[in-house]
């Protein structure tokens, strides 16, 4: 569920600034999606799953709760990271 609100409050972001600065609307959302769920996934699978083993399956709320935020918390810092290394300097 919070991962659905930042992905939102994500492509909002990359709709305004891609209108602003006249660049393809749609490649660069569908880009930041990409980017946001990428890391997310990585986090959740690659990263925290092995990390808890057994416990990554029965857990409690607190801990779910913890494991979205992070998640989300990681992916938008990497599509923040990928509009100002990727995004802007297209626009120059």
């Amino acid at each position: 569920m919070i991962g659905g609100v930042v992905s939102v409050l994500i492509c909002v972001w990359f709709y305004r600034t891609a209108l602003r600065l006249n660049l393809n609307v749609l490649q660069w959302i569908v880009g930041a999606l990409i980017v946001f769920y990428g890391i997310k996934a990585t986090w959740m699978y690659a990263i925290l799953k092995p990390l808890m083993g057994g416990s990554y399956k029965y857990y409690t709320a607190t801990a779910g709760v913890m494991m979205e935020v992070s998640g989300a918390l990681l992916g938008a810092v990497g599509a923040a990271l990928f509009r100002n290394l990727v995004m802007l300097k297209q626009a120059r």
